[in-house]
């Protein structure tokens, strides 16, 4: 729910689109909260995004919003998954039907998975594989194309870069994530599927996720409201 007020995303969105016009091989996209998405509807330099989506286009569900909806508004990009919507009851079998919904509507679907601790067994891999199957039940392969997997490892979300995940356990997670998909739906669709990775991402670790941590990209989180050090993110990994 940041920003709290449309001025303070005015101001942030500005600034945010200005940085955004002037690279060269970085897409950039915001996802504001559902009452700013109107008031940045055609804006150049950074793609629209919503945080989040209902699973249906039609029907009696008041306060819901529909992709339909957010199609229409000219968002490209939805999130579902997020770890902060699951913590609030949100479960595998309604993220996949979230993200079925988008992705048949056209938009991209940001579907985020992650592990709320790390075992010294390595159990967490097991975790990971079972949301990732659950969280794509039903979704078939034309429409994989415009499927992102945001890898957000729940014990990382909120702190410093200090306390971030090591480029090296990125990789390998990252690596882990798309055997899944293999086995899933083979290899030459899962190559088409992006791996980006959110959790304490900032100016000072943010271009080793990329060049030692294999993402294709990152979920920006705390620091995305802090509008000269996403901006600094965002021309540090334009760099590469």
């Amino acid at each position: 729910m940041n920003p709290g007020t449309l001025s303070e995303a005015k101001v942030l969105f500005s600034k945010v689109k200005r940085a955004g016009s002037g690279l060269r091989s970085v897409e950039t996209v915001v996802c504001p909260p559902f009452t700013c998405l109107g008031i940045f509807v055609g804006s150049k330099g950074v793609k629209l995004g919503a945080q989040d989506s209902f699973w249906g286009n039609d029907g009696r569900f008041t306060g819901e919003i529909s992709p339909k909806m957010l199609k229409d508004l000219g968002v490209s990009y939805v999130i579902v998954g997020h770890s902060e919507r699951r913590s609030l009851g949100e479960t595998d079998e309604i993220v996949s039907k979230k993200a079925k919904a988008v992705l048949l509507e056209g938009a991209k679907a940001v579907l985020c998975v992650g592990e709320k601790e790390r075992d010294a067994n390595g159990a967490y891999f097991e975790f990971l594989k079972n949301q990732i199957k659950q969280s794509l039940l039903g979704i078939e392969k034309p429409v994989l194309k415009n499927l992102l997997i945001a890898y957000e490892p729940l014990w990382a979300v909120g702190k410093s870069f200090k306390e971030a995940m090591q480029p090296a356990d990125i990789r390998e997670t990252v690596i882990f994530i798309k055997k899944v998909l293999s086995d899933m739906y083979g290899r030459e669709t899962a190559a088409l599927i992006q791996i980006i990775y959110g959790g304490a991402v900032e100016t000072e670790n943010a271009v080793s996720v990329f060049s030692e941590g294999g993402a294709d990209g990152v979920l920006v989180g705390h620091k995305s409201l802090v509008s000269d050090d996403f901006i600094s993110i965002l021309k540090k990994v334009d760099g590469l």
